[in-house]
């Protein structure tokens, strides 16, 4: 691709080419109508000068007898713009008859009895031509100009018009060029700043203020920086908060592990391993959750074909099914969701996570509820809730409440993949205890 420079020298050099030689055909234009006007005022100055000259009686007399020759007319030699211009002169008699000629002029009539100015042709080339009748003397004054000599100071003028252009245009070229880099100087100050940062550095690209012109792309570059930032924040908590996480557990499992070898065949040896097959439980969990936010942040995933809604339901009941029975809680499902359908992977997710905080927050024997409507899904249990200083922060990671005894990923997964599967997520208090949690899909908005 050619370079913004080039580019705008191109244009330049093009729109100033067209103006210029616009002005220069409408320079010779003007100019030639102008020449033009001036000869053919001289020329009838020259003519009617002859007939003022031409009052003496001889010429009467040698216009009543049709003498010839008997007048020795003037050369009309004149300079114009540096060109030497030569007219010639015919005087007739009103019958006919030549009286006398300028030396050089053509042996035959230049133009017909017309008064005034018009255009003749003889074996001598083209002539522009001013006659004068004059009536007094009975005689006729042809006074012309041969065309060719003024195309020749035409084209004088053409060249003096056009031979500036020649030099002045390579000096415009330089001019533009130079005043193109030198606008475009900052753009190069800022490719230059970005080229000298390391991949740590991501502040404003520029602390002063930019061009107005490139002001957008340095608003829009920063913004990127600065999400990049956040990204990279995000990244590194994530990180610290993931490895403490892991470490409780794992600390847990060694400890475990050391008892139950250390103890003898029995009851403690027996706890210890159930100690650690718990803590090994939770280390799953943990790192699942940490997969799953992977798979929900992913954002050049290929979105996924939809499905009906009880389909991803019943998937994710049967799913949750071994865990509730493992905590003798049971878990039920109600109502079709038929007219609805949703991104599998992405409620299912959510979905997954919601159900399995439900069952964990849930007390033994207690019941845990998933009902379909035609608006979306709603998940019960009969937990102790989430506080109401709380509820602002449970989708925040590794917010852990009061009431909490998980990582603090589950229901941030859960709002991440629900906004991905660009459905709404709210919270409710149930009555008389526990907690109900609203999926509601597109275009349906979840209230609390």
């Amino acid at each position: 691709m050619t370079s913004i420079k080039w580019r705008l020298f191109a244009i330049l050099l093009l729109a100033t080419g067209v103006i210029w030689l616009s002005a220069v055909i409408w320079l010779q234009h003007s100019t030639r109508a102008q020449i033009e006007r001036v000869l053919d005022s001289r020329l009838a100055e020259a003519a009617h000068m002859v007939s003022s000259l031409l009052s003496d009686q001889g010429l009467a007399r040698a216009a009543s007898q049709d003498d010839t020759e008997t007048l020795i007319l003037p050369e009309f030699r004149m300079f114009e713009g540096g060109i030497e211009r030569q007219l010639h002169c015919q005087v007739w008699s009103l019958r006919g008859t030549l009286l006398g000629q300028s030396g050089g002029a053509p042996q035959v009539r230049l133009a017909e009895a017309v008064e005034g100015f018009s255009n003749a042709h003889t074996q001598g080339g083209n002539w522009r031509v001013y006659t004068v009748i004059n009536h007094e003397l009975g005689v006729e004054i042809v006074v012309g100009e041969s065309l060719g000599m003024r195309e020749n100071l035409l084209a004088d003028v053409r060249a003096g018009l056009l031979w500036p252009i020649g030099v002045i245009a390579p000096l415009l070229a330089l001019a533009i060029w130079l005043s193109v880099g030198r606008g475009l100087r900052p753009l190069n100050v800022f490719a230059r700043a970005l080229a000298g940062r390391n991949e740590d550095n991501l502040a404003p690209v520029a602390s002063g203020p930019l061009p107005p012109e490139i002001q957008p792309m340095g608003n829009a570059l920063n913004g990127l920086l600065a999400r990049l930032a956040q990204a990279r924040q995000r990244e590194r908590d994530f990180i610290v908060y993931a490895a403490h996480e892991l470490k409780t557990p794992l600390a847990g499992i060694r400890t475990q592990a050391q008892v139950a070898r250390a103890a003898p065949e029995g009851p403690v040896q027996k706890h210890a391993l159930a100690q650690l097959v718990g803590a090994v439980d939770r280390t799953a969990r943990l790192v699942g959750q940490l997969l799953d936010l992977a798979r929900v942040e992913d954002v050049d995933a290929a979105p996924a074909q939809t499905q009906p809604l009880h389909g991803i339901v019943a998937g994710v009941v049967a799913e949750m099914q071994d865990l509730a029975g493992n905590r003798n809680i049971a878990l039920q499902i109600s109502g079709t969701g038929e007219c609805l359908q949703a991104d599998p992977v992405h409620l299912g997710l959510a979905l997954r996570n919601i159900v399995e905080n439900a069952i964990l927050a849930a007390p033994s024997g207690s019941v845990v509820h998933v009902a379909m409507t035609e608006k979306g899904v709603s998940v019960r249990d009969c937990g102790p809730g989430i506080g109401r200083q709380d509820l602002p922060h449970v989708t925040e990671r590794f917010f852990s409440g009061a009431q909490s005894k998980g990582s603090g990923l589950g229901l941030a997964i859960a709002a991440a993949a629900v906004s991905r599967a660009g459905w709404s997520l709210a919270f409710r208090a149930a009555q008389p205890s526990g907690q109900i949690v609203l999926l509601s899909g597109p275009g349906q908005t979840a209230r609390p």
